[in-house]
């Protein structure tokens, strides 16, 4: 007998060592085309050499500009530097220095953020005071130069400044509203968790008495029929006394089996009691508001006979917005804090159709979306519907539910 091989560990590779982390993004590469295209100025006056100083020095960093923000504006200063010591005047590739203030005060590191604001004001000093044709004995009219030049460059630095830390603040803002959202949610599934297991010990004592009662009016039910039909005397008494018993039998049974059904469906793991006010459709708009007020792209959009609500029973209506909650939790889980959210939910004679779909980055086999999706399943199967999830062809994740009003009825 042969032993099986273990199965292969499966090891994860820093980000650094995947190919497509050294892509450059969209923005960032046309920035660096638009330095390259700009330093050519220098190549036609006879400053090849500052041409291909640019080229490595700025426009080929730029490529990474969002990625590494601080290693990037450490590399692109000492050429800025070159350029206030040795050339004339300014270039159009000094676009850079602004690009890469806005950046490191958008993007880079907390605690070298004010080193990065300061330098930016001493390049422009430096800057004003080399172009500005300032002589070893300055007059008046060189004073006057040297400020207006220096305020002209201050004020781009500050105002490149402003707008990176606006950016900034608007990211730690919406990045803080996301997880004081999640964090509620998690306290509220705990507390729902808390109160579903006490619910749960509670219906499993009355199912037990129900199933008990139940059972004990079968047993003496069937126990009087079995003595009617060995009892002497008029066989069409006998025949009614057994006609009851077998009636009683089968409507006790009836009532047992639809509240066994009703106690088993409320005891299924990691479902809250619905034994509470449910919530409903009226409900769907205000969930989704919470998501807009953190900063998420998340529409709602409902077409179809809107007047056909009334064909859904509230365990329906119930079930619908706990699919779109839990699609909607998944969505600022694993698709991205920029990814848009979509809600549809159609109303047709047959029954309702729902779509919540984003344009995130998908599902992968290790998200942890299968206990949710568990979950949709069962509520859309409760009521004879189907359901699909997937990554869509053209990006992001959706997933598709049809709720039937009518027995039979597909979508």
């Amino acid at each position: 007998m042969t032993t099986p091989l273990p199965a292969p560990e499966q090891t994860t590779l820093p980000r650094w060592r995947e190919s497509s982390f050294w892509i450059p993004r969209p923005t960032d590469a046309m920035l660096a085309a638009l330095v390259m295209f700009v330093a050519l100025d220098q190549w036609y006056v006879g400053g090849g050499s500052w041409f291909l100083l640019r080229l490595v020095g700025i426009a080929i960093p730029l490529l990474w500009r969002l990625k590494f923000p601080d290693l990037v504006a450490l590399a692109i200063i000492p050429v800025h530097l070159l350029q206030v010591g040795f050339a004339m005047g300014p270039s159009l590739t000094n676009i850079a220095v602004p690009i890469m203030l806005y950046t490191v005060a958008a993007y880079g590191r907390e605690r070298w953020r004010n080193s990065w604001l300061i330098i930016g004001f001493a390049a422009a000093l430096l800057a004003a005071i080399s172009w500005s044709g300032m002589s070893w004995h300055p007059d008046v009219s060189d004073m006057f130069a040297l400020a207006a030049s220096f305020t002209a460059m201050a004020s781009l630095v500050a105002a490149s400044w402003a707008i990176g830390s606006a950016v900034r603040s608007r990211s730690v803002a919406r990045d803080a509203s996301l997880h004081a959202l999640l964090a509620q949610q998690q306290q509220y599934q705990q507390a729902m968790l808390l109160t579903a297991t006490q619910e749960r010990q509670r219906l499993a004592r009355e199912m037990h008495d129900v199933v008990a009662h139940s059972l004990a009016v079968i047993v003496v039910q069937a126990d009087g029929g079995a003595y009617a039909a060995g009892m002497d005397g008029d066989p069409e008494k006998r025949l009614a006394v057994a006609e009851r018993a077998l009636t009683t039998i089968r409507t006790t049974a009836q009532e047992s089996l639809a509240e066994t059904r009703r106690l088993v469906g409320v005891l299924r793991d990691g479902q809250a009691p619905e034994l509470s006010p449910a919530a409903n459709l009226g409900d769907l708009q205000g969930i989704i508001q919470g998501l807009v007020d953190a900063g998420r792209d998340v529409r709602l959009e409902v077409t179809g006979d809107v007047s056909l609500r009334r064909l859904l029973t509230p365990a329906m209506e119930l079930a619908i917005v706990r699919i779109v909650q839990e699609a909607l939790t998944n969505a600022v889980k694993h698709a991205g804090p920029d990814a848009a959210v979509r809600v549809r939910i159609h109303h047709s004679p047959a029954g309702v159709s729902l779509q919540i779909r984003d344009n995130g980055k998908g599902a992968g086999v290790t998200d942890g979306l299968g206990h949710g999706l568990v979950g949709m399943r069962e509520r859309v199967a409760a009521f004879g519907g189907t359901m699909a999830a997937r990554n869509h062809i053209t990006g992001g994740f959706v997933i598709e539910a049809f709720i039937p009003t009518n027995p039979g009825a597909t979508a």
